[in-house]
């Protein structure tokens, strides 16, 4: 589930970070500067917490903890959604 969610979230901090970049191009002030450094955070956490990056790199998984290794993920995955819909308005 958390491999899911991870790569799910990176895919869609991808496309969020497109949108931040054209919406800073036609519009560049300060707001939409940190909108575009908030999706590029992001998007290094979620490339970063990817289980098959820490296995390409040697790191030891981190202990299975049930649920609770994915839900941060998850949740993430939600406040991505918002913002994406957000984008879209």
């Amino acid at each position: 589930m958390e491999i899911f969610f991870t790569t799910l979230n990176l895919v869609l901090l991808v496309a969020l970070a497109a949108i931040y970049v054209q919406l800073y191009r036609d519009l560049p002030n300060k707001y939409t500067a940190s909108l575009l450094v908030l999706s590029l955070a992001l998007l290094l956490y979620a490339g970063t917490s990817n289980p098959v990056v820490h296995n390409v790199f040697g790191f030891r998984p981190r202990p299975n903890i049930g649920a609770f290794v994915f839900l941060p993920d998850f949740f993430i995955g939600l406040a991505i959604l918002v913002l994406l819909y957000q984008s879209q308005t």
